[in-house]
C-alpha cells in the first residue's frame, strides 16, 4: 500500500517534518532529554511581557524551568542545521547571534536565569553569560 499525501501549501510539510526531525534528535541527545524532562516549574512558549525603553516588549521563551539545584533556565532551541566541518565555530557564531535576544529573556526573569542555545540536529549547545 503506498499512501500519499497531498501537498500542503507555503511548505508547511517540509517545516513539520523538519521540526519532527528536531525533536526526534533531542530525545536522543543527552543535554536534550535533560532540557525536556519534568523539571520544576517547567513550561514551554512562555510568554511575557517585558518594559524595555519606556515600551512593553512580549517575549516569547522555548523553554524555561528550575534545575536540580534550584537554578532558573531559559533555553532557546534552534533547528537549523550546519553543513559545514567547523561546528564548535558555527555555535560560537550563533551564540554571538543570539546573545541580546537571550539576555533580554533574562531580564524577563527578574535577572535571575541561565541561558542556553540548544540545536538538536547539529546537535550543540552553547551557554549565553
Amino acid at each position: 500500500l503506498v499512501v500519499h499525501d497531498p501537498p500542503l501549501a507555503g511548505g508547511i510539510r517540509e517545516d513539520a517534518v523538519h521540526h519532527h526531525q528536531a525533536h526526534a534528535a533531542a530525545v536522543t541527545d543527552e543535554r536534550g532529554r535533560w532540557i525536556l524532562a519534568a523539571h520544576p516549574e517547567a513550561a514551554n512558549e512562555v510568554r511575557m511581557g517585558l518594559l524595555e525603553d519606556g515600551r512593553v516588549r512580549l517575549v516569547v521563551m522555548d523553554r524555561v524551568f528550575t534545575d536540580a539545584a534550584g537554578e532558573r533556565w531559559v533555553v532557546d532551541y534552534k533547528t537549523g542545521r550546519h553543513e559545514g566541518a567547523d561546528a564548535g565555530a558555527f555555535l560560537d557564531r550563533e551564540r554571538e547571534r543570539y546573545a541580546d535576544q537571550l539576555l533580554r529573556y533574562r531580564r524577563a526573569q527578574g535577572g535571575r536565569a541561565r541561558l542556553g542555545l540548544y540545536f538538536p540536529l547539529v546537535p550543540g549547545w552553547r551557554e549565553v553569560d
